[in-house]
This record gives structure tokens, C-alpha cells and sequence, in this order.
């Protein structure tokens, strides 16, 4: 059996204004790959695509690397330009890999100049390349936006159940067994589509089984039925999708999906009884169950008798479009003479003068609130170049390379500024460990982070706050004007 391999990955935040182009998918942590390069990059790693070559392994089926194009950090719409080009490249690759199965890893929260649904495109053209008889399965992110189009034109859809996203491997590990049980002849996928009409924000769904909070939200709810349905061995996959609430397309929102072994009455059984659920649970899903304020939050963890008090900036979370400026919980720390604490802040000028001015000088700088007025005004700091960088490090957990750009740490009475050139994801320690600052060690600590964070942070921080700041990124979806999601659709209307 050979099984093609390739996917186009990003998350895009409509409301975030910079369009994405072709160099968006070099910096950070993005990559564009193909042939033989996608198994050198991802093999061994945590990654979906790690998941796909390990399956092989185990599996004793050849892989057929295509092509691959994952974003970094730059989420505002893509440019048509830039996606036509990638597509391009995918489906020629597909098309030539003459392949018995095509396992794909796109995120399912695109969009484009031109297409709402670019994923549904890729799938569309996937299909027409391969035809109707080659297997297609695609595995895909907790916050992609699914559609009927998904389901028309693949075999199986597979996203993850995890948020932070731990089981990215193992969600990879598993659309490989899926197609492999397919091309076997064990297994006819059935599935069945169902579209609450619940409109999430991004910092809403964490779904982990011991949360520092004892509350678990109804996400993690519908995920564990959805992890006991599949239990029952007619069922091949239950997909539970938040969606990404950012998103001002149509298909935006709560989307479920049940993958069963030829019985399509049982896929759209389980199919309801999650979607009556999660109705019921809907309530759950508004802002104020879990943002504080952010007078609230520096109040509160200035007054903790000890740390590490997490202040998660909700408002500019780096991951989903933030643009990782944002000084509202900077412009606090000022305003408390430093206290220990430790954050990071995009702004690729100040990294520029604070490493020209070299380790050990004292500067006068204007941080962060550069991007719009949204995110907050520029904040005027005085402190000491601790340290310089060229921001490269390895990520701990999916054994990836991510690059920061030029990077500095600047201390202002005991608090850490990390300055980077480049956006980066704040879930993981290392973009702290790797400039010299440990979290562990902080009174307070600054995560531009919704969720994601919450894997690593809550093993040893004694108190996490969900800081509502104002930004793209706010959980508090009535705070955005959409013009093109379904309507009507919860929280925005009555219902």
C-alpha cells in the first residue's frame, strides 16, 4: 500500500488586518517542505505529520511524501496569490504520487482572499485528482471550522481532542490506522455532520484532564463522551471540533463529526445526542465563567503570597492572531514598579536597539503597542540589556525548530521583558528557558496565551488568571462585528 502524505496548515483570524503572503509560512515556526524533506522534518517529532510516518512504520504501509506548507505566527487572511501557489504544489503532488490512500493534515481554520472554506477547496481538488476510489482521511485541528464539503469529498475526518494540543502524534498515529484499516477492507466510513449553532472564543476550550481549575468547561464535557463512544467498537472516530470563533465565515463554530464502520443511522444517532448536549451546556461557553478583569488580575497577583502567578493576556493571544504587542498587562507592571515578573513582547525595532546597545548597557526604550490602537499605547521602559539572542530554539515537545528572530531580555527593576523579533507561541517554557528565564522562579508571569500554555504552566504555578484584555483575540465574541457567520448562532443572538 502506498499512502500519499501532505497537508496546508493555518489558523486565520479575520479580524487581524495584515494579510499573510508566502514569507508568513518561513518565519516562527513555519515551514514549507516536500518529497523526501517532509519525512527528514517531521519524522520522530510530536507533530500530526510525525503521527503519519510512525503509523507507516508500525503499519508496514510506504509513504509517498507530497508537499507541505505550515504558517508560523502570521494569521490575518491569506493572500489568494499565496494559497493558489501552495494548493498548486499539493495537488500536482498528489496527483503524481499515484497513491492507493492520501492522508491529509490541514488545520480546518483557513481562509483566503477569495475562499471561505479553503480546506473544503484542497479536499475538492484532492479528490478530483485521485478519483473516487482512493481513500482520502484528514486530520485536522479541535479549532477547525468544519463543513458538509469536508465530509463530501474525504473518507474519514479526524481532529484533535486535546486543548492545549497534546495529542497531535497520536491523532496523526491514528489517521494512519484508520486509512490503512480502509485500504484493508476492515472498515466503510459513514459519517454524520452536526452544526450546533454555537459560536466560540478562543480561550473557552480547554480540554485536559486535570486542570488547575476544578470546573471543567463543557468542552472537556462533550470530548469525554465523545472519547466513550468510541469505545463501542462500530464506531471508527468521534470528532468534536470548538471551531475557531475568530473566524467571520460562515461554517464558524461548534462542529461534530462521527465516523462509524458502515452504519450511518448509529453515526447520526451519536451525531445528536453530542449536538443536544452541547446545547445544553451552552451557557457554559460565555466569557465572564472565567475572564478577570485586568485591575482584578494585577491586584491579585501582586497581593498572592507566592508564585508563579500566571496572567494569561487573553486579548493578544499570540497563537490565534494576536499580534503579540499588546501592553495593557506591560503597562501594569509599570505602574507597580516592576515587581518580579517575566513576559514577552514582539517588537522586532527594540530587539534591533537593545542588541546594538549590547549586554550590560542600560537603554530608554518604547515597547510594544505598535501594531493599533487596540492592543495598547507603546510603553516607555529604562532598564539593563540582560541578554542577546538570534532567537533560535527547539521546541521540547514536538522536536520542531522555531526561530524568534533577533531577541533580547531587558530587566526593569525585577521584571524580565523578553523582545522578540518575530511572533512566537508562549505555550511552551522554552521560549523562556532560552534566553536565561525560568518561569518556575517568577512571581508573576505574562502568557500571550488562550490555553495552550496550560500544559506546561500548570504543573507548577500556584494561581492562573484568564486576564480579558482588549484584542483580536478576546474570548468575548460580542465584542466583534461579523457580517458573514450563520445567524442566527449563540452567544450573538438571542436564542
Amino acid at each position: 500500500m502506498n499512502v500519499a502524505v501532505g497537508g496546508l496548515y493555518h489558523e486565520t483570524n479575520t479580524f487581524n488586518v495584515r494579510r499573510t503572503e508566502l514569507e508568513g509560512f518561513k518565519t516562527g515556526y513555519g515551514v514549507i517542505v516536500s518529497g523526501g524533506g517532509i519525512l527528514t522534518h517531521f519524522q520522530n517529532t510530536g507533530t500530526v505529520l510525525g503521527g503519519f510516518i510512525a503509523s507507516a512504520s508500525e503499519l508496514n504501509f510506504d509513504l509517498v511524501p507530497t508537499f507541505y506548507a505550515q504558517a508560523g505566527l502570521d494569521t490575518g487572511i491569506v493572500s489568494q496569490k499565496t494559497f493558489d501557489y501552495l494548493e498548486r504544489e499539493l495537488i500536482n503532488s498528489i496527483a503524481s504520487a499515484r497513491a492507493d490512500g492520501v492522508l491529509l493534515n490541514l488545520h480546518g481554520a483557513m481562509v483566503t482572499e477569495n475562499y471561505q472554506d479553503p480546506e473544503a477547496e484542497v479536499l475538492k481538488k484532492s479528490r478530483e485528482a485521485v478519483g473516487d476510489r482512493v481513500p482520502i482521511v484528514l486530520v485536522h485541528d479541535l479549532h477547525g471550522n468544519v463543513s458538509q464539503s469536508w465530509l463530501d469529498y474525504s473518507n474519514a475526518i479526524i481532529g484533535y481532542k486535546t486543548s492545549p494540543h497534546v495529542d497531535e502524534f497520536d491523532r496523526g498515529l491514528e489517521g494512519g490506522k484508520v486509512i490503512s484499516r480502509i485500504l484493508k477492507g476492515h472498515v466503510k466510513p459513514t459519517m454524520a455532520l452536526r452544526k450546533p449553532p454555537i459560536l466560540i472564543g478562543g480561550g473557552l476550550m480547554t480540554v485536559v484532564d486535570q486542570p488547575l481549575a476544578m470546573v471543567k468547561p463543557p468542552l472537556h464535557r462533550l470530548v469525554s463522551l465523545a472519547r466513550r463512544m468510541e469505545q463501542d467498537e462500530r464506531v471508527v472516530n468521534v470528532t468534536v471540533a470548538g471551531g475557531f470563533g475568530h473566524s467571520d465565515v460562515p461554517r464558524a463554530g461548534l462542529g461534530i463529526v462521527v465516523t462509524t464502520n458502515n452504519d450511518q443511522k448509529l453515526a447520526e444517532e451519536k451525531a445528536s445526542e453530542l449536538e443536544k448536549l452541547a446545547w445544553s451546556l451552552r451557557d457554559g461557553f460565555l466569557p465572564d465563567r472565567v475572564l478577570v478583569s485586568t485591575e482584578a488580575a494585577m491586584k491579585e497577583a501582586l497581593a498572592a503570597r507566592e508564585g508563579p502567578v500566571i496572567l494569561a493576556d487573553q486579548g493578544d493571544n499570540a497563537a490565534g492572531g494576536g499580534p503579540a504587542d499588546g501592553t495593557w498587562i506591560l503597562n501594569d507592571l509599570r505602574n507597580a514598579n516592576w515587581p518580579d515578573a517575566a513576559l514577552i513582547i514582539r517588537d522586532p525595532q527594540v530587539a534591533n536597539e537593545a542588541s546594538q546597545a549590547g549586554i550590560g548597557k542600560n537603554v530608554s526604550l518604547t515597547v510594544g503597542g505598535k501594531s493599533d490602537n487596540l492592543h495598547g499605547s507603546p510603553v516607555e521602559i529604562k532598564g539593563t540589556v540582560r541578554l542577546v539572542s538570534d532567537g533560535t530554539y527547539s521546541d521540547p515537545r514536538q522536536k520542531t525548530i522555531t526561530k524568534m528572530g533577533t531577541t533580547a531580555v531587558i530587566r526593569s527593576g525585577q521584571t524580565d521583558l523578553v523582545v522578540t523579533g518575530h511572533n512566537v507561541i508562549q505555550a511552551e517554557l522554552a521560549p523562556f528557558l532560552s534566553v536565561g528565564v525560568d518561569p518556575s522562579r517568577k512571581k508573576i508571569v505574562v502568557v500571550k496565551s488562550a490555553h495552550a500554555f496550560r500544559h506546561n504552566y500548570e504543573t507548577f504555578a500556584k494561581l492562573i488568571l484568564d486576564v480579558d484584555t482588549p484584542g483580536i483575540t478576546s474570548p468575548n465574541v460580542s465584542r466583534f462585528t461579523y457580517r458573514k457567520v450563520r445567524r442566527p448562532i449563540y452567544p450573538l443572538d438571542p436564542m
